[in-house]
């Protein structure tokens, strides 16, 4: 049987991430994010240790092994640390759930439109929506990114920037961006990472450029974050924020 490769766009951002299109091969396999499969056309199916199973879309709590068995299909992967990630499993999750038809729906719709598909998770979970941020986000977020690609910036700074002292720095930074600064850190250095992929850079060049190891540290993140290796992932897929909003 010939190999399926991975083609599609896909988007990744704090906390966030989602793909749409051909699913490639993958073996059995267990990651950090909770994820959500979500048919484009009828049902898509889900292998487990404890059998297959079939819906418009199901959820697979962070850590299951499971093995996508679909041919096209709409992936969303959620830190569990994120308000919607909690919101969709209870931790400890210990099994998978198939998601209502009209919240698989309302996804693909928001996702044909170019529309951020968090906002509707955060409505079917009742949760608040975005509010204004706060400026002083702003230049923090800036500084984090900066810090990517030339070093670690402190969290006595950043809470310099914010006009607040370090504890209740990090009480704020949860309530702005719904992640912990040390998971948020993590995002970003994938997100920048697979840019630098995405753009013709080789594993190495990417992992230096975000802040890991080396190569090996960037794959056996990745992997450990989605199951997947970056580089065979990428040999089809367009990182393209036009498609979707990630907020």
């Amino acid at each position: 049987m010939p190999v399926q490769h991975w083609s599609g766009n896909a988007l990744l951002s704090p906390g966030f991430g989602v793909f749409r299109g051909t699913v490639g091969d993958s073996a059995l396999h267990a990651h950090y994010a909770h994820q959500l499969v979500i048919a484009l056309k009828d049902e898509v199916g889900v292998a487990f240790p404890t059998g297959p199973l079939r819906a418009a879309g199901i959820a697979v709590p962070a850590g299951m092994p499971h093995c996508v068995c679909a041919e096209e299909a709409l992936l969303v992967y959620l830190d569990p640390l994120t308000p919607e990630g909690a919101a969709l499993f209870q931790l400890p999750a210990t099994a998978p759930l198939p998601l209502p038809a009209d919240l698989c729906s309302q996804l693909l719709a928001a996702a044909d439109q170019g529309q951020p598909l968090r906002s509707v998770l955060r409505g079917a979970f009742g949760l608040p929506r975005s509010s204004t941020p706060d400026p002083r986000m702003a230049a923090v977020a800036g500084a984090l990114r900066a810090g990517t690609t030339s070093g670690s910036v402190s969290r006595i700074h950043l809470a310099g920037l914010a006009n607040l002292s370090p504890s209740r720095f990090s009480h704020w930074f949860v309530e702005q961006t719904g992640l912990p600064l040390r998971s948020y850190r993590k995002w970003l250095r994938l997100e920048l990472a697979l840019h630098r992929l995405a753009h013709g850079g080789n594993l190495t060049d990417a992992a230096h450029a975000s802040g890991f190891a080396d190569s090996a540290h960037l794959s056996r993140t990745f992997r450990e974050m989605f199951g997947l290796n970056p580089a065979a992932l990428l040999q089809g897929i367009v990182l393209d924020s036009s498609f979707v909003q990630a907020a």
